[in-house]
């Protein structure tokens, strides 16, 4: 979530460090509401697991991300 805030709000600095999120979220599966609960996180896991693999755009964006200073200060690791 926080890096996609992120490419909303940095979205130069994003798009510089080629870093962008959002672009690859486009095809995410629907969750429908008359699916069971154990389908719904059945979905959910399984786009997770895609999306935290390493060799996936989201990830290695978001990788990226926590190189950029703007980030890195809102995020604590370094001082204005």
């Amino acid at each position: 979530m926080d890096a996609m805030v992120y490419e909303l709000y940095f979205p130069e600095e994003i798009k510089t460090a080629d870093a962008e999120v959002l672009k690859h979220l486009t095809n995410l599966p629907e969750l429908k509401d008359n699916w069971s609960d154990e389908k719904k996180l059945a979905v959910i896991e399984k786009v997770y697991k895609e999306l935290s693999d390493p060799a996936h755009p989201v990830n290695i964006a978001m990788k990226k991300q926590q190189q950029i200073p703007e980030v890195r200060i809102v995020e604590g690791k370094d001082k204005k």
